[in-house]
């Protein structure tokens, strides 16, 4: 009898193999039928490994091989699920990282993935006001990174995500090496997870979901670089999970650094993680509501001082106060995309930062910074009748912004930084982990200063 279940063993193996294949379409429910009957395949076997037959261990230890096989296969299912489709790895999920930076939490051991693009931005050569454009046409490697993660067990996970910029770091270029994350997770249930570590901030659509395929344009949206400083990273230490209908994030994490705030916005105030100094600290979360298949709806808050002991240089003291919150929606079903956002942040203390910062005139500290952007797409090849393994996303994005929405009083605002932008482009991805995209902006702003673009560029995940 037990030699007969080889063959049967054999039969269900490949059959299971098939049925893998057959069901990329319904992944989470089948990987959870597959990887029960694997289990209980794996109990039969256990049993029968107590034999003493020699051909018969022989034959067991072949079929164990093609479990091994087929456990990967299951593996890399969930996997393919989370790059194929970013809408199951949506901004929002509990997770809270990119679908390539994902594959760690799916099997044990080392796991290597990344994302790299390259961006070509050709410029007007006149501006908005007629005068020539300062800007010069360039070709970059903007960025090429390397995920690096190891599941320890089921519960212990640690993930890092390594940057180069601009291709090469030398003192006569402008590229640098940075860690864009480095955290370890306690899975301590769906419910409720622990992270330590350098941290991506969970706030916007783009912060922790970075990776070129799973946004439309060939630039991220201005409004997610200029009023949330994407990509942000902070030390700290919190929780994260989902009840299925609702996502949460919450970290305890070390504070801004207001010495680095200026008319632009408080970007050059986080501190990366490198040696920073940790006077003053913030708190910062999220919730999303994912109860709708396609839709996630939410908002997110930074808020916490940022003084980091400083002083004027007429030695008052100030707690330069930082809130920066979001609200936002992702809505895909079929074909259609749709994106929205609004940002806002306010500082405390925007006149004593000026003082400490030597800011005077319109390069003072907007004390209230605000934007906001809505983004519609279609794939067309949605509308074939057989299954596409390709999309084409014709897109456009509205924008509006200011970096000085309000000053502090005696300063001026600079009116380069009200700034409005149209883009209008399309993505086309042969498979979905890579994105070809060509996009034009036209950009305006107060001082009328603006230069319009045509963007191209190429993005990948693996």
């Amino acid at each position: 009898m037990r030699r007969r279940l080889f063959p049967a063993a054999l039969f269900f193996a490949a059959m299971l193999g098939r049925a893998i294949a057959a069901s990329a379409q319904d992944a989470p429910a089948r990987v959870e039928e597959l990887e029960r009957k694997v289990r209980e395949l794996q109990q039969r076997l256990d049993a029968l490994a107590a034999s003493g037959d020699a051909e018969l261990r022989r034959q067991i230890e072949e079929i164990r091989r093609q479990i091994d096989v087929l456990t990967r296969e299951i593996e890399d299912l969930k996997i393919g699920e989370a790059v194929a489709a970013p809408s199951a790895a949506a901004p929002g999920a509990p997770r809270g990282v990119g679908p390539a930076a994902s594959k760690v939490y799916a099997r044990k051991g080392v796991s290597v993935g990344g994302y790299g693009e390259i961006l070509y931005e050709n410029f007007d050569a006149r501006a908005q006001d007629g005068s020539p454009s300062p800007d010069e046409d360039r070709i970059d490697l903007p960025r090429a990174i390397l995920y690096f993660g190891y599941k320890f067990d089921d519960r212990w996970v640690l993930n890092s995500e390594i940057e180069v910029e601009h291709a090469v770091t030398a003192s006569d270029k402008k590229g640098e090496v940075a860690v864009e994350f480095a955290y370890l997770d306690y899975a301590a249930s769906r419910r409720a997870s622990v992270r330590a570590g350098l941290i991506l901030m969970p706030v916007g659509l783009i912060n922790q979901q970075h990776e070129p395929p799973t946004f439309l344009g060939a630039r991220r949206p201005d409004v997610e670089q200029r009023i949330i400083p994407t990509t942000w990273r902070q030390i700290g230490l919190g929780l994260y999970g989902d009840t299925g209908k609702l996502a949460y994030q919450a970290y305890f994490v070390n504070g801004l650094d207001s010495a680095g705030f200026s008319a632009e916005g408080i970007g050059e105030g986080s501190q990366e993680g490198s040696l920073a100094r940790a006077t003053s600290w913030a708190g910062t979360a999220r919730l999303d509501w994912i109860g709708t298949p396609g839709l996630l709806v939410g908002a997110s808050v930074f808020t916490g001082p940022s003084d980091q002991g400083r002083r004027t240089p007429s030695g008052e003291s100030f707690s330069a106060w930082t809130t920066l919150f979001d609200v936002h929606a992702d809505f895909r079903w079929r074909g259609v995309w749709l994106r929205g956002l609004y940002a806002r942040t306010t500082v405390g203390d925007a006149r004593q930062i000026d003082e400490a910062n030597g800011l005077a005139g319109a390069e003072s500290l907007g004390r209230r910074q605000s934007g906001w952007y809505l983004q519609a797409g279609f794939d067309l090849l949605s509308l074939r009748a057989a299954p596409s393994r390709a999309s084409l996303i014709p897109f456009v994005r509205y924008e509006r912004f200011d970096t000085q929405a309000s000053v502090p009083e005696g300063f001026e605002r600079d009116p380069a930084n009200d700034v409005r932008e149209l883009t209008i482009g399309a993505v086309f991805k042969p498979i979905d982990p890579i994105a070809i995209k060509l996009d034009w902006q036209r950009k305006r702003n107060a001082a009328r200063t603006g230069v319009n673009q045509l963007n191209v560029a190429l993005g990948y995940l693996f």
